[in-house]
């Protein structure tokens, strides 16, 4: 087993490096792949801000040509494409990052907006100048045409001339007030008669209108002109000025960017030279380690290929070997599960025999010899079914083939047969078994208890064996539950020789015992008492706890978890009748075995209770009886030749009497398998008891039909 443990461990470890091995040489062809591509990024940004330069040398061009468009022809259309390529320009400047570059190209910026300052005020000046020379050439012109008109003669006009001439005579008399106001009012004027007036006419050359404008008209006019022209000199000097000054102002932006070219090659050239260098190495070790990773993972990929192979060859190897194995594990486990039920049935019937017989025996009178030898053969036949049932629960329970059954039982009525069983045990140690049941109520549950039986009785009995003097205390407590469960509460306390510290652990281990040297009466046991009780309670989904002191004893502690069946909440106060004489008075029951011991056996219970009975070897011969007669129970044995206990129930059941066919039938069996028992109640039988059993037992489930 540890060489097989190593072998997989070794394997394993073999696995997670070649997993390990793998995912490293990925890593490492994926960070060389994140280099070069980076790489790849670096020079495409390189080449696109050398692309940015181009593209701004370009624009400048475009933009000065646009404006000389624009001042020459005064198309609005250029000034626009001229502003577009300024804007552009600007963008562009802005987008670089490194901060020598970044210098250069703040200050071209700034040229820029000096620039559009300088643009707006010329083209203003431009346009006045241009207005000017337009008012300078018409001014010429007239100019020059009264030049030529002056070289003409004057031409001299003939004017009529007339004269009044005024004589002056004595004073006349003035008119009187009423004359006056008389010619006011008729609007007439009144005659001077005190003057005397005379026309005379005359006629003379004088020189035409042309010829009067005087020598200081003229030149008033020629000033003028003389300043508009010399304004119009200013205004083209002041225009030529902002001209060069825009000039200087291109060419100082070029020479920048001729600078910030000059700048920026010079450092490209030596960076790339050193870039090259640098990017060819990391080039060629990438290449080296992709190359090296792809002949390792091509290497590392055969040797999985033929590693894998071999593996599944193994592993199909190993697989074959595994369904051999399991097959024969299962035919084992079927033989073994066979062995032990057909064993446990032969068991079981001669011990029915022996315990029936004991039991019997005890009821005669006997000297005291004959019972020292009846209790040590009751004694034994216990041991030994104990054994029995121990070997076959703990198969079923590895198997996973026990399950618990689910009928109604009072868990008092279990208590008290464990009492009544144990109480023969402890009096022969003269150990005290005291039962303290607290007021607990008496609920019907709904669970097995034959298996509660089994654990209480088993520990029981470990507390008796390791008990030499004291008491053996069992207590019981009720704790209700939600959804109408309850647990029940048993601890069982003895005062006994007690577990150390050491061996507490190991105490539920299968087929461990504690051993005790000092004892001189210590007997070796299967080892498997504790552990079954422990399965079997954790299969009740319960607890178990212990708690020991060496010399001072140890207390068991569990819990078990049970339903209340539906309308069965009230506690159950009555108990059942005695046994009378009359109890069985005119009953008649029909026993079938194929066994003669258990026929006496039977027979010697039946007839202490006075009931009457008959008797068959066989099937048909039961079948026989049974249909010429009258009977109140059948209790039959399961497996007879001719026709065992499950054909002939059908025959019972199938029979044509209805009364015939409601008899009860009881099976008398050593199977202890659920699955058994199922079939039993599927055939028709009402119940069933299990060999061996007592007295007590047979009388109680023949009251359960009959009664």
């Amino acid at each position: 087993m540890k060489n097989k443990q190593a072998s997989f461990i070794f394997i394993l470890i073999l696995i997670v490096l070649y997993i390990i091995t793998l995912l490293r040489t990925s890593y490492d062809q994926y960070a060389e792949q994140k280099n070069l591509y980076a790489t790849s990024l670096e020079l495409q940004a390189n080449n696109e801000q050398i692309a940015k330069l181009d593209t701004i040398s370009m624009g400048l061009q475009d933009a000065e040509n646009n404006f000389r468009m624009y001042t020459s022809i005064w198309d609005r259309k250029y000034f626009n494409l001229y502003n577009q390529e300024i804007k552009k320009i600007s963008d562009l400047l802005e987008s670089f990052s490194r901060r020598d570059v970044k210098n250069i190209s703040d200050d071209i910026s700034q040229d820029l907006a000096k620039k559009k300052e300088q643009v707006l005020l010329y083209t203003q000046i431009k346009k006045l100048t241009d207005s000017l020379m337009s008012a300078n050439l018409l001014v010429d012109t007239v100019q020059k045409l009264q030049v030529i008109k002056s070289f003409r003669p004057a031409t001299n006009e003939v004017v009529k001339k007339t004269v009044v001439v005024e004589e002056v005579k004595t004073e006349t008399k003035k008119p009187k007030f009423f004359q006056r106001l008389k010619g006011a009012l008729l609007n007439k004027e009144l005659k001077d008669t005190s003057k005397n007036s005379r026309i005379e006419t005359t006629y003379e050359k004088v020189p035409s209108q042309q010829n009067l404008y005087t020598k200081k008209q003229l030149d008033q006019v020629e000033n003028f002109y003389r300043q508009l022209l010399e304004k119009q000199r200013g205004s083209h000097a002041q225009l030529s000025k902002k001209e060069q000054s825009i000039l200087r102002l291109n060419e100082q932006i070029l020479q920048n960017i001729k600078l910030m070219f000059k700048e920026f090659k010079h450092r490209e050239l030596q960076l790339d030279e050193v870039r090259k260098n640098l990017l060819r190495d990391k080039t060629l070790h990438a290449l080296k380690v992709i190359d090296r990773s792809g002949k390792i993972s091509f290497f590392i990929g055969v040797i999985s290929f033929i590693i894998i192979i071999l593996l599944l060859i193994k592993l199909y190897k190993t697989y074959s070997k595994i369904l051999v194995a399991n097959k024969k594990a299962s035919e084992q486990v079927i033989f073994k599960s066979r062995f032990f039920t057909s064993i446990s049935h032969e068991m079981r019937t001669p011990l029915n025999a022996i315990m029936g017989v004991t039991e019997q025996l005890k009821t005669t009178t006997l000297n005291p010899e004959q019972k020292s030898m009846s209790t040590l053969l009751e004694t034994s036949s216990s041991m030994l079914l104990s054994a029995v049932n121990e070997i076959l629960d703990f198969s079923r329970l590895e198997s996973g083939k026990l399950t618990l059954s689910k009928v109604p039982f009072r868990y008092k009525k279990v208590l008290h047969d464990i009492i009544a069983t144990t109480e023969v045990l402890s009096a022969q140690k003269n150990l005290k078994l005291v039962y303290d049941q607290n007021d607990v109520p008496d609920l019907t549950v709904t669970g097995d208890p034959y298996r509660l039986k089994q654990i209480l009785l088993n520990l029981v009995a470990n507390a008796i064996k390791f008990t030499d003097q004291g008491t053996i205390k069992i207590d019981l407590k009720v704790k209700k539950l939600p959804e109408k469960m309850v647990s029940l509460q048993i601890s069982i306390a003895d005062t006994g020789i007690g577990i150390s510290e050491q061996d507490l652990p190991y105490i539920f281990d299968e087929f461990r015992q504690v051993v005790h040297y000092h004892r001189i009466d210590w007997q070796k046991g299967s080892g498997l008492g504790l552990p079954i009780c422990k399965k079997l309670i954790e299969l009740h989904h319960g607890k178990i706890n212990v708690r020991s002191n060496v010399g001072k004893g140890s207390v068991f502690e569990i819990e078990l978890p049970y339903k209340i069946p539906e309308g069965s909440d009230a506690e159950y106060t009555t108990e059942r009748p005695g046994l009378q004489t009359e109890t069985f008075k005119g009953k008649k029951l029909l026993v079938v075995d194929d066994a003669e011991m258990n026929l006496v056996v039977t027979g010697m219970i039946l007839k202490k209770q006075g009931i009457d009975f008959d008797t068959a070897n066989t099937g048909s011969e039961a079948l026989t009886l049974f249909e010429k007669n009258h009977y109140d129970m059948v209790l039959t044995d399961i497996q007879m030749p001719d026709m065992d206990g499950l054909e002939l129930t059908r025959k019972i059941r199938n029979s044509k009497d209805l009364q015939r066919s409601n008899t009860p039938v009881l099976a008398i069996t050593g199977q202890i398998s659920q699955d058994a028992h199922q079939d039993y109640l599927t055939a028709g039988m009402n119940d069933y008891l299990i060999k061996p059993y007592t007295a007590a037992d047979l009388t109680e489930k023949i009251m359960d039909y009959l009664h």
